[in-house]
């Protein structure tokens, strides 16, 4: 026996929302509606969150890998700070982890191997 399923589907109207940070009419009340009063750290966040969509983690990670990179000039240091971060991201972001990984995995090292072989293995005349 066939069993019908019947689906409904629901239209859920989400109106376009302004940051608190960018409402000009609000006047002296702009701190308390951005959470100054709860809480002073995801209320300093927030237009960073804004700015990068959402991916403020992703973007401190990236810069602690090219500091210590830039710093030691050893591999080593952002390979290990990508490890460690690893769960976080994936747990977080996966859609754009996988994302992430494919163009860190293949795009970046192959960027690589053609600027070597340009600046490097062309010779001189």
């Amino acid at each position: 026996m066939l069993d019908l399923i019947l689906i409904t589907l629901q239209i859920i109207q989400v109106n376009q929302t302004t940051p608190c940070f960018m409402n000009l009419t609000s006047g002296a009340d702009m701190w308390e509606n951005c959470g100054f009063g709860e809480d002073y750290l995801q209320a300093m966040l927030l237009p960073w969150e804004w700015i990068t969509g959402g991916y403020f983690s992703m973007v401190i990670v990236s810069l602690f890998v090219m500091a210590s990179f830039i710093k030691y000039h050893k591999a080593i240091y952002p390979i290990l700070i990508g490890i460690i971060f690893i769960p976080v991201s994936f747990f977080l972001f996966p859609d754009q982890f996988i994302l992430i990984a494919f163009i860190f995995g293949i795009g970046i090292p192959a960027g690589v191997f053609v600027i070597n072989i340009l600046m490097h293995r062309t010779k001189e005349y």
